[in-house]
């Protein structure tokens, strides 16, 4: 069985709540590849319902999207406590295909 959090090629993503307001994608790239192979990172200019920052790691193997939970979930960033899970969204993008 697939994973939510693994999309089409086999990449895991992780799901980071409540960023730094100073924080960039390069300083989260830094802190994530520590504790594995980062594919890309994600900050989304909007907001979850209770107005804090989040954004989207996405790992090589589920190995280290585990590891980077469990040693950066409740990690202080900045005064920020940051929120490391999962991510829960059905992965991968979808294409629209109109016939026109």
């Amino acid at each position: 069985m697939v994973s939510k959090a693994q999309n089409w090629k086999g990449q895991f993503t992780v799901f980071v709540k409540n960023i730094p307001v100073a924080m960039h994608w390069k300083g989260l790239w830094a802190l994530f590849s520590y504790h594995g192979e980062v594919l890309d990172v994600f900050i989304s200019v909007k907001r979850c319902k209770d107005g804090k920052r989040f954004s989207f790691v996405r790992f090589s193997n589920i190995l280290d999207a585990h590891r980077a939970i469990d040693r950066l979930n409740d990690f202080v960033l900045l005064g920020y406590r940051i929120g490391v899970k999962m991510s829960s969204y059905g992965g991968g993008r979808h294409f629209w295909n109109f016939k026109g």
